[in-house]
């Protein structure tokens, strides 16, 4: 009980010292708790880039096959679907429309998806991603009809039963009545959708009745996927196949790779950091000195001399990391003012929508881990010295 009311008593002069020694102790703890933000925001962020990736995943074809022409993409024919449907393990391919709109509204310059289903060969799946949140989804017998998404909708200032024109900068145009509105299940995915009819796609993109923009093919079993791609790429020339990991991985590179600047500047303000802890835990004032002979002096033991200092670190250290992760999650949710542009990268010109931010334990754990065990190591040194100073020296000064 002793030597717990003795560590105890450690622990109150240690947060004493840092209070009295206020200017040293705000040296170290405003720069950790810059950084940490940093390393925070950064994680939150990139998690939420790759697990909207992930639950996209669920959403994806097994397989996509798309047509290559002169080293691009260009439209596949329809005649694939039956000799595609003939390999084993496929249950199903679909076709599908679907190209990019670059438009100006205003002086803005937005870019959305406009993407033709064949609702007569939907493939049903209780994991779409469109949860309809307004009026009703596509049917078989639509045309000049579609369902946005809440980007789109924002955007265009649309609500169900009205009719938007859509006019690209490409001189594609065409007009539209809104049936539905779907609210974002996964934003990078949906938040710049329109859903049209096949034909109107068709329409709108110039394509003939036998082209799309790609075939969507579906395994009886998702293991079967890759043995799928292979068989496809094996079979036909000029087709570029590509799995629903293979995609997912693209998202996240696309968006989660964003972070490598952020981890570059982060361990480089790391660094600076440790430095300027070296720096204040090995300089001792002489009124500190002076205060750690005196208490050598009435009988303190070098131990409980290094065990205040490491306290006084360890302190600091989780101080400024609670501080730090706290203000990185609060600027993740305000959407990373001043630089969202940059954490969306070529999604910052989609309607806008939150950056997505994912806090969980593990993340939150090795934040912790990274801010504490840094600057209780260095300070091991400095506090030693501290521990083993001359009383009789340090007391005459």
């Amino acid at each position: 009980m002793s030597k717990i009311a003795g560590h105890s008593n450690l622990l109150i002069m240690a947060y004493q010292n840092l209070i009295r020694y206020r200017g040293k102790s705000l040296a170290i703890l405003i720069p950790l708790i810059t950084v940490m933000a940093a390393a925070s925001f950064m994680m939150f962020t990139r998690g939420g880039f790759v697990k909207d990736a992930q639950i996209a995943k669920q959403f994806l074809p097994d397989v996509t096959v798309q047509a290559i022409e002169a080293g691009r993409v260009g439209k596949i024919s329809l005649g694939l679907i039956k000799k595609i449907e003939d390999i084993p393990h496929v249950k199903k391919v679909v076709a599908r429309t679907w190209g990019y709109l670059p438009l100006k509204i205003g002086s803005v310059d937005t870019a959305y998806t406009l993407m033709g289903l064949d609702i007569d060969n939907l493939f049903v799946s209780s994991k779409l991603p469109w949860a309809i949140e307004k009026g009703a989804f596509l049917t078989a017998e639509d045309r000049r009809k579609a369902v946005l998404g809440q980007g789109v909708a924002l955007s265009f200032n649309a609500d169900v039963g009205d009719k938007i024109q859509i006019k690209d900068t490409l001189g594609n145009k065409g007009e539209f009545e809104v049936v539905g509105i779907f609210n974002n299940t996964v934003q990078i995915y949906s938040t710049d959708l329109i859903l049209v009819s096949i034909d109107d796609a068709r329409g709108f993109f110039n394509y003939s009745k036998d082209e799309a923009s790609d075939l969507l093919v579906y395994a009886d079993n998702p293991e079967n996927a890759d043995l799928i791609a292979r068989e496809i790429a094996g079979r036909f020339r000029n087709i570029r196949v590509l799995t629903g990991k293979s995609l997912t991985d693209l998202v996240t590179e696309a968006f989660g790779r964003r972070g490598g600047t952020f981890q570059a500047m982060w361990l480089i303000l790391l660094v600076t950091v440790l430095l300027l802890v070296w720096a204040q835990s090995a300089h001792i004032s002489v009124d500190m000195s002076r205060e750690i002979g005196i208490l050598k002096a009435v009988g303190w033991q070098t131990g409980e001399i290094i065990e205040m200092k490491m306290m006084e670190s360890l302190i600091l250290s989780i101080g400024g990391t609670s501080a730090g992760i706290l203000a990185g999650f609060v600027y993740a949710l305000m959407g990373t003012p001043g630089i969202s542009g940059y954490c969306l990268g070529c999604a910052s010109i989609y309607p806008k929508f939150p950056v997505p931010v994912n806090c969980d334990f593990s993340s939150v754990a090795l934040l912790f881990i990274l801010g504490i065990l840094p600057i209780t190591a260095i300070s091991a040194i400095p506090a030693w010295l501290a521990g083993i100073v001359d009383p009789d020296d340090t007391i005459r000064r």
